[in-house]
């Protein structure tokens, strides 16, 4: 499979670099995604053609600054270490630490382009581990764009099964004219990843043996096979009017040009109308080929191999109506107002294995509303409500909002971002209710809720960029999973994680320094245990070679955080467990790298050393993702990426 794809791509490059011809026109690519309920469109930078950090854009890095994994660096089950980073926007909790891996409808990109852009990257770890990508978009006119994207990634682990795949793309297409606009889009995610319950014991790593050798926890492995499907499609309308203002024109007078005041007219946007339909498959099935490994406590059912499967299908459709912010000239605002019905169809008993399911469907309805403010020079904001009035869900409610301003100090600009959440969470049901070989619990949870605040503070100047991002949440009642019988619980009161996120970027014209340290604090280790400190610091040499042909980016890269007694996996559900006997962290891991791009060409490429530092600290076995799990050790890597704008 692998090499038929990369056949493919080689034959792809080839016939677009036949193809290639001087562009007519400027090139401008924008590109947005449609995240929220109301339907408004959140324009993104387009960083396809950035030079710098190459060599870090891959799924699990470009998530999170340090993850828990089982050591396959790829593609493994993976949770943030930053608690503000971890993504629950898969509807089946045992999904969740498959989510990076996935490419949901609010997630996904758009594009606007004056002229095809497409790009083909290649990148190889030596110890078998290859990441294949393809992008193509287009325009049909001005107003119309299709577009392609593709990925499969393949590692066979450094440890006895963890190997993983992952075969993911998106297809979209969009059309934007004066009155009416349409977004749509199919999106796929297979995955499969092996997990071996981790080593027997840490100390074997000082040993002689391989690291496919040394004894694991599951002797024959489980293996979790995922699918995730989407589909998208939103169409909107608008009513217009125009409206008057007055302008200037130069015309010329007794030979010399003078300025006219005249009046023009332009067409605004009045009020929209707005359909939304989505929907999303989520497919989970763990399977073990050796049911009893004395890895659980329990195995229910006496069957040749275990096979417990969730699904959870959900269908959205909401109507949104806008009144446009630019219509709105005395109160400067705009605002929405939406009702969503959302159908879900759940499997429960896992455990069948024959073809008749027990699928059961659930209904939700909410309605909602939000007010925001996306133009003007100092202040914007959003704030977005929506809360269930029918269903199983009913009373659960979410309210966020975010407020952008900046101004001038001392000839810079200080950008502030702040942030509030307030929302109430009802249980899935497959954390009240779960049957499978290994588990089962039926529970009566209540409602979970989050209250949060925070702001980033950042004032780029020309050498040195400091940054600053602080947050409070509280979370009351919050379901948790521990690791002694691997099932989920709710605590009955309130947990507070104060978070830190320091940066200051350092440059001048040859090095460049970038700084990261991030700080969190729970109040209650055993439910949302965090590391305290966490630290992400770059120091490279960045230049243009070859009187600016060429750039170059040549540097080394150190992670590290405290020690800390984290999360662990379990591989039956996906979902990471609490525990409290061992201790991970206190680590550094170092990697060099040199990272280049030819301007001409557009080609980027680069050669990292991953872990470098356990060639002289290989008596030192902390390197430990989470608990029993370690990471690589140490591994070469490279790649390349061809980027064409014709």
């Amino acid at each position: 499979m692998l090499k038929r794809i990369g056949i493919v791509l080689v034959l792809l490059a080839a016939t677009l670099v036949a193809a290639a011809k001087p562009p007519r026109t400027q090139t401008v690519v924008r590109t947005w995604t449609m995240p929220n309920y109301s339907a408004i469109a959140d324009t993104i930078p387009f960083k396809d053609t950035t030079m710098l950090n190459y060599f870090d854009i891959d799924i699990q890095h470009r998530y999170s600054t340090s993850s828990a994994m089982n050591g396959n660096v790829l593609v493994s089950p993976i949770e943030s270490r930053i608690v503000q980073e971890r993504l629950e926007t898969i509807d089946d909790p045992f999904a969740w630490s498959l989510a990076p891996y996935v490419v949901t409808p609010q997630q996904q990109r758009y594009f606007n382009t004056t002229t095809p852009y497409s790009a083909v990257a290649y990148k190889k770890g030596f110890t078998d581990e290859s990441d294949i990508s393809v992008l193509f978009t287009g325009n049909i006119g001005k107003r119309t764009n299709l577009g392609l994207d593709m990925e499969y990634l393949k590692s066979i682990g450094h440890y006895a099964n963890t190997a993983g795949k992952l075969f993911r793309g998106s297809i979209w297409g969009s059309y934007t004219g004066e009155n009416y606009s349409m977004h749509g889009a199919f999106s796929w995610s297979r995955v499969s990843s092996y997990d071996n319950g981790g080593l027997v014991d840490i100390e074997d790593l000082r040993g002689k043996l391989g690291t496919m050798d040394l004894p694991t926890r599951l002797l024959y492995g489980g293996m979790v096979g995922y699918r995730y499907l989407s589909g998208y499609l939103h169409n909107q309308y608008s009513l217009t009017t125009e409206r008057e203002y007055h302008d200037s024109i130069e015309v010329v007078e007794d030979g010399k040009r003078v300025k006219r005041d005249t009046i023009r007219t332009e067409s605004i946007p009045l009020m929209t109308f707005s359909h939304i339909f989505e929907t999303n498959d989520s497919y989970r099935r763990y399977i073990e080929t050796t049911p009893n490994q004395g890895f659980y406590d329990t195995t229910y059912y006496n069957v040749p191999q275990t096979a417990d499967t969730t699904d959870v299908l959900t269908i959205r459709n909401t109507i949104a109506v806008t009144f446009c912010e630019a219509y709105n000239t005395k109160l400067k605002f705009g605002a929405t107002v939406f009702a969503m019905n959302e159908c879900q169809r759940i499997l429960y008993d896992s455990v069948r294995y024959d073809s008749i399911h027990d699928y059961r469907w659930m209904n939700n309805t909410y309605v909602g509303g939000s007010i925001h403010k996306r133009s003007g020079a100092h202040i914007l904001y959003m704030v977005e409500g929506k809360v269930c009035v029918v269903g199983y869900k009913i009373g659960e409610f979410d309210v966020h909002g975010e407020l952008e301003t900046k101004f001038n100090i001392g000839g810079n600009t200080m950008h502030i971002n702040a942030r509030a959440l307030i929302k109430s969470i009802t249980p899935s049901p497959y954390l009240q209710h779960y049957t499978s070989n290994h588990l089962k619990w039926d529970n009566h949870f209540g409602f979970s809720y989050r209250l949060l605040g925070g702001a980033t503070i950042s004032y780029p100047t020309k050498w040195v960029t400091p940054s600053i991002d602080f947050s409070f949440e509280n979370r009351a009642n919050p379901i948790f999973v521990t690791a002694s019988d691997w099932m989920p619980h709710q605590y009955g009161g309130s947990v507070q994680i104060m978070t830190g996120d320091i940066g200051l970027d350092i440059t001048t014209p040859w090095v460049n320094l970038e700084n990261r340290i991030i700080i969190q604090h729970t109040t209650n280790d055993s439910v949302l245990p965090v590391p305290l400190v966490t630290l992400q610091n770059r120091l490279y040499y960045h230049g243009s070679w070859f009187r600016r042909a060429m750039d170059a980016q040549i540097g080394v890269d150190l992670r590290y955080f405290t020690r800390y007694k984290a999360p662990v996996l379990c591989p039956a559900t996906g979902m990471f467990a609490t525990q409290q006997q061992t201790g991970v962290g206190n680590y550094p891991w170092m990697s060099v790298y040199a990272s280049f791009y030819v301007r001409s060409i557009r080609l980027r490429f680069f050669v990292q050393y991953q872990h470098l530092n356990h060639l002289f600290m290989s008596n030192n076995i902390d390197y430990i993702a989470m608990p029993n799990y370690p990471t690589n050790r140490d591994i070469i890597r490279a790649g390349v990426a061809w980027h064409f704008y014709n």
